[in-house]
């Protein structure tokens, strides 16, 4: 996940300034901590979260061969802008030395990944056909699959460092037939984040655990021309506490908020955290305040 934590927001939820801080610190007073360096540390989490998802999602393309580019040796078929790629069970090989099936569970367990963040991926794939039987092979009569993944590691930020957790749990739909050029992505995921950055107002730490909801997040294929999703949105719930430190001076805050970010194609995303607006580089993980 580049920084990971994710169109309109949901309510924002309560949110308090703890009147807590450090013993040995001069404390910063009401007026210097206000709600927004609350968002602050909720819109980072999301942000770093939403682009290890971007690429867990990226991640499952590549081993369904859903991000070739261009023809591979002894495959006729066509993966120019104006032709529909061909995603028949020739495209299935990267799947194939991935991911191993097991009878026992009906599932396909995969190589352990390393993202572009640094961040460690386990994935449990499963496939079904048009009935919901699941299947022990990807073809063009595959219909959806699950993908079970977790997620760990530390990822090294421009201005600091975030330890991340978590796990995701989502369905791609729209893969029956050998020309579909979309998935839809639905699901859940949930984690924990500590995380520690600064910029020009203040330095900043958290620790959060947050829940996550996919809704119809919509990618085009191939991936390798499309690596940011159409459409959809991800929101979560991210609460906890996060120390702000300005000046020398500190104080602790607890989160409460509600983060919507809404996909549109591009790099840079709109998301709501709260009632405040920011941006999201889908690239990096950074997120901006507007």
């Amino acid at each position: 996940m580049n920084r990971t934590l994710l169109t309109v927001g949901t309510c924002a939820l309560a949110i308090a300034i703890a009147a807590c801080g450090d013993s040995t610190s001069p404390l910063l007073s009401n007026q210097d901590v206000t709600s927004t360096d609350s968002s602050d540390v909720a819109a980072q989490v999301a942000a770093d979260a939403a682009t290890s998802d971007v690429q867990t999602m990226n991640g499952v393309s590549n081993t369904m061969g859903w991000s070739v580019a261009a023809p591979n040796s002894g495959v006729s078929m066509n993966y120019m802008a104006s032709a529909h790629p061909d995603l028949s069970a020739a495209l299935s090989a990267t799947f194939k030395s991935e991911c191993t099936y097991n009878s026992v569970d009906g599932r396909f367990h995969c190589l352990e990944q390393t993202n572009g963040n640094g961040v460690t991926v386990i994935r449990i794939i499963t496939l079904y056909d048009t009935t919901g039987a699941t299947m022990d092979h990807f073809d063009s009569t595959t219909a959806s699959l699950n993908v079970q993944a977790t997620l760990s590691g530390i990822v090294s930020l421009k201005n600091g460092a975030d330890t991340v957790n978590g796990t995701r749990n989502l369905t791609a739909t729209g893969l029956y037939g050998a020309h579909n050029t979309t998935r839809t992505w639905n699901g859940t995921g949930d984690g924990t984040h500590g995380a520690y950055w600064s910029d020009s107002a203040a330095s900043r730490t958290s620790h959060v655990t947050y829940s996550t909801t996919f809704t119809n997040v919509v990618v085009d294929l191939p991936r390798s021309t499309n690596p940011y999703p159409a459409s959809g949105t991800i929101t979560r719930v991210v609460t906890g506490t996060g120390v702000v430190i300005k000046n020398g001076k500190k104080r602790t805050v607890t989160v409460t908020r509600t983060v919507t970010i809404t996909f549109n194609g591009s790099q840079t995303v709109p998301m709501i955290v709260g009632d405040e607006h920011y941006t999201v580089d889908l690239s990096t993980g950074l997120a901006t305040h507007s």
